[in-house]
Parts: C-alpha cells; sequence; structure tokens
C-alpha cells in the first residue's frame, strides 16, 4: 500500500507517546492539573492509533491477503476506543450517570468490540490461537458488565474513579501489548533461537503479560477506591458520631 511505512512510523510514534504518557499520568497525584493534562495527551495519542490502525487493517486484509491478523486488528481497534471513549466519559458525565449510559457512544463502545469478538472467537478456536479466544473474552465481559452499570446505576459515590481506572488499565493494556510484541519482536526471536523457553510461552507472552499486570493493578486499586457503602442496616447499627 502507497506509504504504509510512513503510516507504520506514525503509529509506532503515537504508541511510544502513550507509553510515555501513561506512566507518566500514573505517577502524577491523581486529578491533578498535571494528571489530567498528561492524561488528555495520553488519550489523544491513543485515538491517532486507532485512526492509524485503519490503514493497516486494510494492508493486511487486501495487500497481505492474511485476513486472520486483519480480523484481529479490526477487533482490536472498538476495543482500544472503547477502554478511551470510557476513561473519558466517565470524568465528563461524571455528575449523571444517566446521561453517560443514554449517549450512542456508550452503546457503540458497548457492543461494537462484542460483536466483533464472536468472529474472533471463531477463528481462533478453529486455528488454535489462543491470543484470539482470550482476548476476545474481554469485551464480553465488559459488555455485561456495561448492560449492569445501565441497568443498576453506580453501586457507590465514586464510580467514575472507579470507572475512570478500570477503563485506563484497558487502555494500557493496548498500548503495552503493542510494545512488547512489536517493540520487543527482535527480543523474542533472539530467546526462542538461544534459549530453551517454550515457543508457546513466547508467543503468548507479549499479550497476556499486560492483562495480568493490569489485572492486580484493578485488583490493588479497587481495595483504595472501589469499596461498596454498607448496607443501611449495617449503617444502622454503626457507632453515630456525636
Amino acid at each position: 500500500m502507497p506509504g504504509y511505512s510512513y503510516i507504520v512510523a506514525i503509529h509506532g510514534l503515537l504508541g511510544l507517546i502513550a507509553l510515555v504518557t501513561f506512566w507518566s499520568a500514573a505517577f502524577l497525584k491523581k486529578g491533578s492539573p498535571k494528571h489530567r493534562g498528561i492524561g488528555k495527551l495520553f488519550l489523544l495519542a491513543m485515538a491517532g492509533i486507532v485512526v492509524s490502525g485503519i490503514p493497516l487493517v486494510i494492508e493486511f486484509a487486501f495487500f497481505r491477503q492474511k485476513l486472520a491478523i486483519a480480523l484481529f486488528l479490526t477487533f482490536l481497534l472498538p476495543l482500544t476506543a472503547q477502554a478511551c471513549w470510557t476513561a473519558w466519559r466517565a470524568v465528563t458525565d461524571k455528575r449523571d450517570w444517566k446521561n453517560l449510559v443514554a449517549r450512542p457512544g456508550w452503546k457503540l463502545a458497548q457492543y461494537l468490540p462484542a460483536l466483533l469478538a464472536v468472529p474472533v472467537i471463531w477463528v481462533g478456536v478453529r486455528t488454535g490461537q489462543l491470543v484470539f479466544v482470550g482476548f476476545a473474552l474481554i469485551p464480553l465481559l465488559t459488555a455485561w458488565r456495561m448492560h449492569r452499570f445501565a441497568k443498576d446505576g453506580p453501586q457507590q459515590g465514586n464510580w467514575h474513579v472507579v470507572m475512570h481506572y478500570q477503563a485506563m488499565l484497558g487502555a494500557g493494556i493496548a498500548t503495552h501489548v503493542a510494545f512488547l510484541s512489536i517493540g520487543m519482536r527482535p527480543v523474542w526471536a533472539w530467546l526462542a533461537t538461544h534459549t530453551q523457553i517454550p515457543g508457546v510461552l513466547i508467543e503468548v507472552f507479549p499479550w497476556f503479560a499486560p492483562v495480568i499486570v493490569a489485572t492486580a493493578a484493578g485488583v490493588w486499586l479497587g481495595k483504595k477506591y472501589n469499596r461498596k457503602p454498607p448496607s443501611r442496616r449495617l449503617r444502622a447499627s454503626m457507632p453515630q458520631p456525636e
């Protein structure tokens, strides 16, 4: 495809910006002006990654005739966009969750990745691609959680904080998967050639290691932020301040 190398370079540069800004925002005080500013830069870089990823799909689908890879990339782009959109809207609509779930973007973010997950699972099962199947389960779980949120509403006052960091972890997974699977490809090739590490482990590590780390980070952050308020009966039995 004409200009493909330039698109790849832009895609990679945006990925580097996203990687740096992700960790910069992570270490800044949450809610501070610097945190918000760096976070906006991260989301803008991620939006650029999604847009610049479209030509990559076209390249693999029509020029290289690698339809399975093209399908998986097609699936990953809205999955990444889902995380970024949710992270952004969680804080901009924090005063009105009903307005959030009424937005067309909510339904699009909820259903499009889940629908694309179905053919990805089918191809993954037929070809034995564990990465396809494993990642396709993520938007199905997310769609169910979004449905429950829209139906039952938030369960705690800081729901926007919880939704924001969970979505940002999802966007972080996309950033680190790209870095590990593409940026560190020479490292994995060297390990496959010069070590006794099983090939399947080398293959899946760049994809599932970020998921495992993000899950652990989500559990840690959940202990700090994602606490449901005590029930009315429990609150009534608690000693009240004088």
